[in-house]
């Protein structure tokens, strides 16, 4: 597809078929990562030597007619099976591996693991055997290319081909998980595709005993890694928490390179490519392939979500949105999905297993197929289609009849704030327009200086304020702090506010025995800014923050910052626990949660700090955890960047991981850039945070950590960081506040 990048092609994975055979090459782009033991103990062999060494010869009853590849655990031969006849494929473990007893042992279980897995898309496992002190594992030979090369070839693939293979894939994972098999390494290179069009998934359940060594693999004892390229989050914190749910959020990365040709997060070093797995959200798909209908792009956010319990649970569930997809759009499918199917104890079909209507109805297809071509109704988190394309790739696929079955969806209704309404869509007042807003809509401000009767709750809808086109208003809250007001202006409660291209400024503080806040966060809510200015006064210790996440249970709360400034008061982000609900328990409502917060570009200004995060109530499991992603952007602030607390009655520190990217961070001699304190012990907040930068630079303060817990006081500066961190004890210039 034209004006669409593709990624290298210096490398194979050892099921790439050269001449229709599987096949490798080391030091893959992708490679699969695994050690058993330090690499500074392996002996070394090529794969060439391996070839070269056995090539000819016959292991048991396997001639092995011709090396083709190879890759970390050994070399791969096209090879005569001479007790039934046949050609198959013989992976040789290397000699490094065959003397690691634990390894072998692994070896064994796994492999005996695949071979009870029989299904259509996986590449099936024949045998394990050893002989004159080899070992090696025959899989069955399959003719095809694999899919990374198809796409390096032929270009991204068009939806129906991206559906139609996903729909496959996932069906092997189906009948995979069923049996407690997982892959761990679900990506472009272990799936095949034979001329026929069928998607096959190799390595089915050996991920895990890969080692490959190079410059870009990460070794570590004993555990798995996967492919940095295609990982899921929980799987490189901790390989033994992978579950099929990890395998999606594989499939997911596949699915973006089918149609993108490369993946997700392509960019950077290994490091950076697990940390933007762990915290950044992935490209959206529509604005690389504007022709990826807006279900296909929610279904595939939802593969690649960052938590396992957001996603898929089983890949039952995605075979069943994507064929309904493809239902809606008219798509042909190169291998069609059936309407029936009779399925056995062993091996029940993913969607009998998993649509309990579909039981009592087997054998009776005609049923079965008008249920199957009813109107779909998507599953929870995925949202409906806009509508779908309007054309296709040659080859692709067509529609039925030109058009998509499903109307379009209302447009979001437009209520205008202006200084003198003339329609029932045009209001006099900011806080009436949202007031009378639904789910979707847009309040545009048509004037410069709109007339606020606030505050206003946005409960569980996602309402957008931006700026009318030409304009560039400016939000002044009146009343401040007045009675009902609670000392903020806007609340969201479990809903979504987007702001764009507004400057909000308060005009009258009033006094407030507690923090004040621009926009306060209840429940499961998102901000996100664009183009948003935060212009608040005060000093340091001004009781004013920009944004109050406020905490009750175990809620996710969103917070992303695009091109956007806060400057003057105390704190941009503070999060502190909401005081308990009627008849609720304290102990449990105090605190807890997730906070996400993103900031991209633009600046903070401030005699205050940047984030200000206090504990969680002893009761509860764990604290709250902040995942912060700073990316070029300027953070000049007086009292430092980041602030965790915690007291005698939230005992439960706060925790913070956090990735810095080309960001320029400045702070006054005396204060640290992060300080934790509290009555806990200093060791305990060690673990607590964790700080990643990528290429930025500190100015000011040599203090880079402080922790200040009820036994001592300890500093950290930038020299005893264990990475190397540019710092300069001379600030250029303290950039002035809007």
């Amino acid at each position: 597809m034209p004006g669409l990048p593709r990624t290298p092609t210096d490398g194979t994975d050892p099921h790439q078929p050269v001449d229709g055979a599987m096949s490798a090459r080391a030091n893959t782009p992708d490679a699969t990562v695994i050690s058993s033991r330090p690499a500074s103990e392996v002996r070394q062999t090529s794969v060439a030597e391996i070839g070269r060494s056995l090539e000819g010869q016959s292991l048991g009853p396997y001639r092995l007619e011709r090396f083709v590849g190879g890759g970390g655990m050994g070399a791969v031969f096209r090879a005569l099976d001479t007790t039934l006849d046949r050609i198959v494929a013989v992976k040789v473990l290397s000699r490094q591996q065959s003397d690691d007893e634990e390894m072998l042992r692994r070896f064994r279980n796994e492999a005996q693991s695949a071979a009870r897995l029989d299904h259509e898309n996986i590449g099936r496992v024949h045998a394990v055997g050893s002989d004159d002190g080899w070992h090696y594992i025959v899989f069955e030979f399959i003719e095809g290319t694999n899919l990374r090369d198809v796409v390096q070839r032929d270009g991204p693939f068009g939806v129906a081909r991206t559906i139609d293979v996903t729909i496959q894939v996932a069906d092997a994972l189906e009948h995979a998980s069923q049996r407690n098999v997982v892959h761990r390494d679900i990506k472009p290179s272990n799936i095949i595709i034979t001329p026929g069009g069928r998607a096959r998934v190799v390595d089915m359940g050996l991920a895990r005993l890969h080692h490959v060594a190079g410059d870009q693999d990460l070794t570590v004892s004993g555990m798995t890694l996967g492919t940095f390229d295609y990982i899921s989050p929980e799987q490189a914190r901790d390989p033994r928490s992978a579950d099929v749910r990890s395998d999606l959020y594989s499939l997911g990365c596949t699915m973006f390179y089918m149609l993108v040709g490369r993946p997700p997060f392509a960019e950077g070093t290994m490091v950076q490519k697990l940390l933007a797995h762990q915290q950044d959200p992935p490209p959206s798909i529509e604005a690389l392939r504007p022709d990826v209908p807006k279900r296909l792009g929610d279904i595939l956010a939802r593969l690649m979500r960052k938590e396992p319990d957001e996603r898929y649970q089983r890949p039952a569930d995605l075979v069943a949105d994507l064929a309904a997809l493809a239902d809606e759009m008219g798509l042909e499918l190169a291998v069609p999905r059936p309407v029936t199917g009779t399925a056995t104890s062993a091996a029940p079909s993913s969607v009998a297993a998993h649509v309990p209507w579909l039981v009592p109805l087997i054998g009776l297809g005609a049923v079965v197929a008008a249920l199957w071509l009813k109107p779909f109704r998507p599953s929870a988190g995925v949202a409906p289609a806009i509508g779908a394309s309007t054309s296709m790739e040659k080859g692709e696929g067509t529609f039925a009849g030109g058009a998509s079955p499903n109307p379009a969806p209302e447009e979001p209704r437009i209520l205008r704030v202006v200084e003198v309404p003339t329609s029932d869509d045009d209001f006099a007042t900011l806080g009436e327009a949202v007031r009378q807003a639904g789910d979707g809509d847009v309040v545009e401000i048509a004037c410069l200086e709109p007339r606020d009767d606030g505050p206003f709750v946005i409960d569980g809808r996602r309402v957008t304020i931006r700026a009318a086109a030409g304009m560039q208003p400016i939000v002044r809250f009146g009343d401040w702090g007045g009675e009902g007001a609670g000392g903020r202006w806007c609340t969201v409660s479990s809903g979504t506010l987007e702001l764009q291209d507004l400057t909000l400024r308060p005009a009258l503080l009033a006094a407030a025995s507690r923090r004040q806040s621009v926009i306060t966060l209840q429940g499961a809510a998102t901000l996100v800014c664009e183009r948003v200015a935060f212009a608040l006064a005060g000093d340091a210790s001004a009781a004013m923050a920009g944004v109050r996440a406020g905490r009750t249970g175990d809620d996710r709360q969103e917070v992303r910052m695009t091109d956007s400034s806060f400057t003057g008061g105390g704190v941009f982000l503070e999060s502190s626990p909401d005081p308990p609900a009627e008849n609720a328990s304290a102990a449990f409502e105090a605190g807890g949660g997730r906070i996400d917060l993103l900031w991209f570009g633009g600046r903070v200004v401030t005699p205050g700090r940047f984030l200000l995060v206090e504990g969680s109530a002893p009761a509860r499991r764990s604290g709250t955890g902040i995942r912060m992603t700073l990316d070029h952007g300027l953070f000049a602030c007086g009292t430092g960047l980041v602030c965790l607390t915690d007291s005698p009655t939230l005992r439960v520190s706060p925790s913070l991981r956090a990735l810095a990217r080309g960001c320029r961070f400045m702070v006054p001699e005396g204060h640290g850039l992060l300080e934790q304190t509290g009555i806990g012990d200093p060791e305990t907040y060690r673990s607590a945070l964790e700080w990643v930068d990528v290429g930025s630079r500190y100015e000011g303060s040599r203090i880079f950590r402080r922790i200040d817990g009820a036994a001592e006081r300890m500093e950290m500066d930038f020299t005893s960081q264990p990475q190397s961190l540019d710092h300069t004890l001379r600030i250029d210039g303290w950039p002035q506040a809007d």
